[in-house]
């Protein structure tokens, strides 16, 4: 046991290195390389601090929102639920999203966190994957809408066959997952034997381990989302609601490179061309399970803001886009991780609760 523990230990340590010498070595050549932001700033070029302050508060504008939906979701069950404990929650989610492959640590640790107060494990599971089926649906529905109105454009922007297939991965991707959410949200059995067999599947491999030990614990918590996510819809203003504001939250994520665009002095583009390009770049980066979709990042928008920046400044538009939406965010979201302290010890215990949640007569269309 103690083997295995000190591999799995030396995996993640060699995993977090790698993406560590990525992250300072993208850093480095956007910095030092021929117009990198060294030759960018000995030029003494003006840029508008007025318009990185509006890029940066549209940024945290949309974690407000995050916040704003988790305050909504939670107190419609736990009327003392209050904004500041919202606010902790949110940070924690937009921290650990940040450092982890694909984001998916960020609602673990918001699960975790809303268990030390006590909120109920399968209610808060619920609530943030809900929230998640909004927030996906919506920014998908927006990119495949934006394909289609502007297709001529972004044509003229894929000038190679690799990159076809680049931005082709990246929409499958996308389809896949929003189809498995869907399937998962209409159909409980087939969702449930599904995820059995990928679990079994990774058990024969040895990635995951005690299958049968864990299959209680999983088919709870398939439980608990489709009894929840039925529940929500029996919340026709809730769900409006919600909607209009993940929709004002995406505007505000693909506005922050048109506040950069105008910091540099620039005018010839229409705040919908950028929106517009700023969807297909999150659409390409997220199949990259790194990070922040490190190097696909930074590579889709380099490949799609060219027709926007000059080349002699489009690697300090990169290099300031990914501080502000970046790593801005874990500087200012770390000091709230320390409320997670603890978390893989309570592991087994978050299980458990998932299973009283389930077994419980609270499970009904009140909860949410």
């Amino acid at each position: 046991m103690k083997a295995n523990a000190k591999k799995r230990i030396n995996g993640n340590l060699i995993f977090n290195i790698a993406v560590f010498i990525l992250s300072v070595g993208l850093i480095a050549y956007f910095v030092f390389s021929k117009d990198g932001l060294r030759d960018f700033m000995h030029t003494a070029r003006h840029v508008s601090m007025f318009w990185l302050s509006m890029a940066l508060f549209l940024q945290l504008f949309n974690v407000f929102i995050d916040i704003l939906l988790v305050y909504m979701f939670i107190r419609q069950r736990y009327k003392d639920f209050t904004f500041r404990e919202a606010i902790k929650v949110g940070m924690v989610g937009a921290f650990f999203s940040a450092v982890t492959p694909a984001s998916t640590g960020g609602q673990p640790m918001q699960v975790y966190l809303m268990s030390k107060m006590n909120i109920d494990v399968g209610f808060s599971t619920s609530v943030l994957v809900q929230k998640f089926l909004i927030f996906l649906s919506t920014s998908f529905v927006s990119s495949i809408f934006i394909i289609l109105i502007k297709f001529k454009m972004f044509t003229q922007a894929i000038d190679s066959f690799l990159m076809w297939i680049f931005v082709a991965a990246g929409f499958i991707s996308q389809l896949v997952v929003v189809s498995a959410v869907v399937v998962a949200t209409v159909n409980q059995s087939l969702t449930n034997r599904f995820i059995m067999f990928i679990a079994k599947c990774l058990s024969k491999i040895r990635i995951v381990k005690n299958v049968d030990k864990k299959k209680d614990g999983i088919l709870a918590q398939l439980d608990a989302f489709h009894s929840a996510n039925k529940n929500l819809y029996k919340q026709p203003k809730l769900v409006v609601v919600s909607y209009i504001l993940v929709v004002i939250q995406v505007t505000a994520i693909y506005s922050v490179v048109y506040c950069i665009y105008r910091s540099f002095g620039l005018h010839g583009a229409s705040l919908f061309d950028m929106i517009s390009a700023q969807a297909i770049v999150n659409l390409v980066s997220a199949m990259m399970p790194l990070p922040g979709a490190s190097g696909a990042a930074e590579l889709s928008f380099a490949m799609f803001f060219a027709m926007f920046f000059r080349p002699e400044i489009i690697k300090p538009v990169i290099l300031l886009w990914r501080f502000i939406t970046y790593y801005a965010m874990i500087v200012i979201t770390a000091p709230f991780s320390f409320l997670t302290k603890g978390a893989k010890k309570a592991q087994d215990e978050i299980i458990t609760e998932v299973l009283q949640y389930e077994n419980s007569s609270e499970c009904n269309s009140s909860d949410i």
